[in-house]
């Protein structure tokens, strides 16, 4: 039995909003900075409040693609 494959169509990842390569940079440090944090949390090496803080604190810094309105961490 042959299966038919079906073609892929491509659609484009970012829409018409265009995003400069600051933002994605940007936006890169921030979702790095944030692992780190999440890996100190997940080690008890900082307290819950503490990630809070240095996550805002890194918003500030690299603004992220979505906006530091738009992460929530509250459930921390």
């Amino acid at each position: 039995m042959v299966k038919k494959v079906q073609p892929v169509t491509h659609q484009p990842l970012i829409t018409s909003k265009n995003i400069s390569s600051e933002q994605l940079l940007n936006d890169l440090h921030y979702q790095q900075s944030k692992q780190i944090i999440q890996n100190l949390l997940n080690k008890g090496l900082i307290s819950p409040t503490e990630f809070k803080d240095i996550d805002a604190l890194n918003k500030q810094s690299f603004p992220p693609l979505l906006g530091p309105g738009n992460v929530d961490t509250s459930g921390l």
